[in-house]
């Protein structure tokens, strides 16, 4: 029987787009804050299946999750276009260039069909943080991918997140 998943490309890509997309969140929230931007992550999470929503705790966790769940699903895409089709050779640029293609597809072709505010798509400092905070979306899920060690032919970053303490 074939089975498309040779390594632990379902594991290892959610495991890394939900660090990006974490990092895509607060990015996103910081944008907001910085008043660069009208709207926080949660107007593209929650658009995708609410028409409405609130701002408050529960619509902002709701959000929070949808947006985790999201990071998943592209973290595994990303993880299998990694896997099948692109090799690691300048996987940063070719993050970067996931990031954008995420960007179009969501804000040109699927715009309509989310519910997106409508004056979203008008405002630059919406698009521009958009656009910047999938580019971020796309290089976090490659890299974490690497320190994972998804990619075989490559080492291991040398990072030493915990220390052991003697």
């Amino acid at each position: 029987m074939f089975k498309l998943e040779r390594k632990k490309e379902f594991l290892q890509g959610s495991i890394a787009g939900i660090i990006a997309a974490i990092i895509k969140y607060i990015f996103n929230e910081l944008m907001q804050f910085l008043k660069l931007a009208k709207y926080d992550n949660n107007a593209t999470a929650l658009g995708m299946v609410l028409k409405t929503w609130e701002n408050n705790i529960i619509y902002w966790t709701f959000g929070f999750i949808l947006a985790l769940f999201v990071g998943a699903f592209f973290g595994v895409i990303i993880a299998f276009i990694f896997r099948y089709i692109l090799n690691e050779n300048y996987y940063l640029f070719k993050g970067a260039g996931i990031g954008i293609g995420i960007f179009l597809l969501n804000f040109g072709v699927f715009s309509k069909v989310f519910n997106y505010p409508p004056d979203m798509q008008s405002s630059l400092g919406d698009v521009i943080s958009m656009l910047l905070s999938l580019i971020l979306y796309g290089v976090v899920t490659v890299y974490m991918l690497k320190i994972l060690g998804f990619f075989p032919s490559q080492a291991r970053p040398n990072l030493k997140l915990v220390r052991k303490i003697k």
